[in-house]
């Protein structure tokens, strides 16, 4: 609406009030007029030559007609009103006691009225005062009850109104949503699902009281809601219990994952200190044996500690590797610079190092021929290779096979690592790709930080490929993955 409309609209209202008034002023003089004529009736029939008659009579029966313009006053025009008419009609009745009344005291009776009249017309005043009043302050409690439930129905957070026999008075779109419809229930059926009423937990009757209360309430399905409770006094004055639900599953599911974090942050700490010890210990000990002057190592022996110290150094430099090639994906600086590269290549570079390393495993290998090229980082895939790799021989014994093959399937080259090992326990075949899970299998030799094959899943993803693991226990595991074929632009 206008600025111009609600002006015009507040002068007519004006305008009808001030017609009201003057209307009701108008019958209010009518009525004295008629109570004034009616009064003097006598005196006037007298005065033009008539005979006496009823109206030159009692005059207190007269008087009482002046109490409905009083009353009226009253009425309408409150207190003030009903003073100024009743002082009105003292002066009406004053003439005929002082000068025509033959009764002894004929003040007194005229006074005596005004009073009573005049307190019935000023306790109609007050009477219609306290009414408009109690009225007006309903419509402002109604008003203010109207906006607060305007503005629980828009709240995000659900909101439930409680009465003191544990009824629900009220729910908020937000609050059916997230628990559905529960008007009119039992607050304990509703949302706890009991027969009875809660017991010791129960807040409502402290909260009514006048307390303010907080808490969390969780559910079967993982959702959790704080809990604000507060009382309110609904319209009929009743006082209840609102409560007001908020949803912070997604807080507890992240303090959760926090304390995960911690959690994976100790193992890891505790798994580095061992994991890099082991071999520095081990290196320590041998380099101090071979720098001993008084004790003569003949050739095969310091062939042997040599070895050793090969050994745990290469063991140091691929838990050295994973852990630097781990925050490097979780960085995200560590992506694939793709180039042309050629599968069999892959394989048997990897190969040459693992066969010197691990020269009691048989290593096999079944390439189809005629793999077509690939577009991916040459590192990482060798990388992943060289995990797959050392993680069968980690679980294998000596002198057992490790078969390495590759083929083509639809648009991909599959690639698959196969031992003869231990194999893995079907309910952990979900979790081998975990950062630091390693497993409830024995390795046949002692470390590892569970990083080797969490590195391999980040690897193949970020080329687009997959990575999983078949498994049958005692018998060997074989780990897949599959990279798509890229076809250049010039072929």
């Amino acid at each position: 609406m206008r600025l111009g409309e609600v002006s015009a609209a507040g002068s007519f209202h004006r305008l009808d009030l001030t017609l009201l008034k003057r209307r009701q002023l108008y019958i209010l003089l009518l009525l004295f007029v008629v109570c004034s004529i009616f009064y003097y009736l006598g005196e006037i029939v007298t005065f033009s030559g008539g005979t006496k008659s009823f109206f030159n009579g009692v005059h207190d029966v007269h008087r009482l007609l002046f109490i409905v313009p009083i009353i009226y006053s009253g009425y309408f025009f409150r207190i003030k009103g009903a003073i100024i008419v009743t002082l009105a009609a003292l002066a009406v009745f004053m003439p005929r006691a002082l000068f025509i009344s033959p009764f002894p005291d004929p003040v007194l009776r005229p006074v005596l009225f005004c009073v009573v009249a005049g307190t019935v017309g000023a306790l109609t005043g007050l009477a219609r005062n306290t009414f408009e009043r109690s009225r007006h302050l309903e419509a402002i409690a109604r008003n203010e009850r109207d906006k607060l439930l305007r503005v629980l129905e828009t709240m995000e957070d659900g909101v439930v109104i409680i009465s003191p026999d544990y009824r629900v008075r009220f729910q908020n779109p937000s609050m059916v949503r997230e628990l559905g419809e529960g008007t009119g229930s039992y607050c304990y059926a509703y949302l706890h699902h009991l027969e009875k009423p809660c017991g010791d937990t129960c807040q409502l009757k402290t909260v009514i009281d006048g307390a303010n209360k907080r808490w969390e309430y969780s559910l079967s399905d993982d959702k959790t809601y704080e809990v604000v409770a507060s009382p309110i006094i609904d319209s009929d004055g009743v006082v209840c219990l609102l409560e007001v639900y908020r949803n912070i599953s997604h807080y507890k599911w992240i303090e959760r994952e926090l304390v995960k974090i911690n959690q994976l942050k100790s193992e890891l700490l505790s798994n580095m200190s061992h994991e890099l010890k082991s071999p520095l210990t081990s290196i320590k000990g041998i380099v101090t044996s071979l720098l001993q002057k008084d004790i003569e190592l003949d050739d095969d022996t310091r062939e042997m500690l040599l070895d050793g110290v090969n050994e745990e150094t290469d063991r140091l430099g691929s838990l050295v590797t994973n852990l630097l090639n781990m925050s490097k994906l979780e960085a995200g600086a560590w992506k694939p610079e793709k180039e042309t590269c050629y599968i069999p290549d892959i394989v048997d570079e990897v190969l040459k190092h693992q066969k010197w390393i691990h020269m009691n495993h048989i290593f096999r290998t079944d390439l189809e021929p005629d793999l077509p090229e690939i577009q991916a980082d040459y590192g990482q895939i060798r990388q992943v290779l060289i995990n797959l790799v050392e993680n069968a021989t980690a679980y294998s014994e000596e002198g057992t096979e490790i078969n390495i093959r590759a083929k083509m399937v639809d648009n991909n080259i599959e690639v698959s690592v196969s031992d003869q090992g231990v194999g893995i326990p079907p309910e952990e075949l979900n979790r081998v790709f975990e950062k630091f899970y390693r497993g409830t299998q024995k390795r046949r030799d002692h470390g590892g930080a569970g990083l080797g094959l969490a590195i391999c899943q980040a690897i193949i993803h970020s080329h687009d490929g997959q990575i999983w693991v078949e498994s049958i226990v005692g018998q060997g595991s074989k780990f897949y993955f599959r990279l798509p074929i890229t076809q250049l632009s010039n072929n």
